[in-house]
């Protein structure tokens, strides 16, 4: 086992829970939708944002996992991160607003 390996998937390991968490958020205002309480239009705009950097970011982590070249995992975990990290800047505003206006 190459440890070095095992540290960057777990990289893409962390960028697959945060895309997971973003997809909690999706499924508690679609619930809240059906349920009658639906959130505000400004919502609608904000929750959607974070979807531009955690798509690419789980497309990258899942190629992360499917790859053993050195230097392409060294290029895909640094991507996974990055791009994770800019979605939970998206996220965490978003709910945030959709919270208070809802």
């Amino acid at each position: 086992m190459n440890p070095t390996l095992e540290m960057r998937r777990l990289a893409g390991k962390f960028t697959l829970l945060v895309v997971f968490v973003y997809l909690l958020a999706l499924f508690g205002m679609t619930v809240a939708v059906i349920t009658g309480q639906g959130p505000h239009w400004l919502a609608w705009l904000l929750l959607p944002l974070p979807a531009v950097a955690f798509v690419p970011a789980a497309v990258a982590a899942v190629r992360l996992h499917r790859t053993q070249d050195p230097m392409e995992t060294s290029r895909l975990w640094r991507r996974c991160v990055l791009l994770a990290a800019i979605g939970a800047a998206l996220l965490a505003p978003a709910a945030v607003t959709a919270g208070r206006l809802g």
